[in-house]
């Protein structure tokens, strides 16, 4: 393995969570509309709520990405998008599409080699919305543990 395909592999790994915590498919594993919407109390986002934010988000730097010039929020308010039970399975599976479809970008160098809107290579903003997100898994892994939803079906890290 050379540096650049450790690099690639790196943030590819950052879309699903990364090597020190678990994934974003195991922490929102086993969660019903109904669960996912709830409010822990003295917490202000639901499960749904940081999965809808993180999903806007990764849209919009696809949406970069295919060159498209999608509009920068005014408030951070305008990027959380409302979260319903009822689309709780639609916006789980896009979130984890779209975070895969991320994954796939960062292991082609090719596609790491251009630039961004701001002249950076694809790499930077690539990292930089990983670890927004790893910012977000975290916080989602503590509402379901105020919610007494934790840990999942699955397993999970309770240290």
């Amino acid at each position: 393995m050379n540096f650049a395909s450790s690099v690639q592999d790196a943030v590819s790994s950052l879309y699903h969570g990364g090597s020190a915590n678990v994934s974003w498919q195991q922490a929102l594993e086993g969660l019903d509309g109904q669960q996912a919407t709830r409010h822990a109390p003295g917490l202000p986002h639901s499960v749904a709520d940081l999965a809808a934010h993180v999903g806007f988000w990764q849209g919009y730097l696809l949406a970069v990405f295919r060159g498209e010039d999608p509009a920068w929020v005014e408030r951070a308010a305008e990027s959380w998008p409302p979260a319903t039970a009822a689309g709780w399975d639609e916006l789980k599976t896009g979130l984890l599409r779209d975070m895969d479809a991320l994954a796939r970008s960062a292991q082609d160098e090719a596609f790491l080699m251009h630039l961004d809107p701001e002249g950076r290579y694809r790499t930077v903003p690539l990292t930089s919305f990983a670890a927004h997100g790893i910012y977000h898994l975290g916080q989602v892994v503590c509402v379901r543990q105020a919610l007494g939803l934790w840990p999942p079906p699955g397993g999970g890290d309770t240290w």
